[in-house]
């Protein structure tokens, strides 16, 4: 897809979700709603979308590159045109949030557990080219294989900084079996995160 293609394309969007955004405020029919806007965003490529309650509008939409550099800014690019709509707000990505650090996964037996993140503890590593690697040592995750520790991570570290920060500043996220005497003299609890974060783009 050529520049002025997609210039096109998302134009067309624009057009077709100001005429349309009223059934994704006041949602009759969520299948339906689905539908019409899978067969808009995702003939931009394999994004997935979220409608949510804003902060300073009533409704957001979120176009989530799903972790990709990329599609992120393809996303971006979507996101630079929306219109100024007075009960919307938009986002390339999946932003930070406030929450309270709850959860809820189903452990092998398909029961759903609360996992409480404010007991991880976290490190950042600088890699030679000024990424930052995210370890973390959680004691209550034992009952997750490791995809579900993958999923989990990224959706703490999202939730924290945000996707697009993520995917800008992040080199990798692992989990540590143990914390070993020099990790210990500057672990911090994972509420510190998005401080220390901010901190360190400052110097970047």
């Amino acid at each position: 897809m050529t520049s002025a293609q997609l210039k096109n394309k998302i134009d067309e969007f624009w057009n077709w979700f100001v005429a349309n955004e009223e059934k994704f405020r006041i949602i009759t029919d969520p299948h339906l709603a689905r539908e019409m806007l899978d067969n808009q965003i995702l003939q931009f490529g394999v994004f997935s979308w979220e409608i949510g309650e804003g902060k300073s509008k009533p409704h957001t939409l979120t176009i989530s590159p799903n972790g990709n550099a990329n599609m992120l800014r393809r996303s971006q690019a979507i996101i630079g045109e929306a219109p100024n709509l007075k009960d919307w707000e938009f986002f390339a990505a999946k932003p930070a949030r406030d929450w309270d650090y709850v959860l809820e996964m189903y452990d092998s037996f398909m029961v759903k557990q609360r996992i409480n993140i404010a007991d991880w503890e976290y490190l950042f590593r600088m890699t030679p080219n000024f990424k930052i690697r995210i370890l973390i040592y959680a004691e209550n995750i034992d009952f997750l294989d490791e995809d579900d520790k993958r999923s989990a991570s990224d959706f703490v570290v999202n939730s924290i900084i945000g996707e697009a920060d993520k995917i800008d500043y992040i080199d990798s996220i692992e989990f540590i079996s143990f914390v070993n005497e020099t990790q210990d003299d500057d672990i911090k609890s994972i509420v510190e995160m998005r401080f220390e974060f901010e901190q360190l783009l400052d110097k970047m």
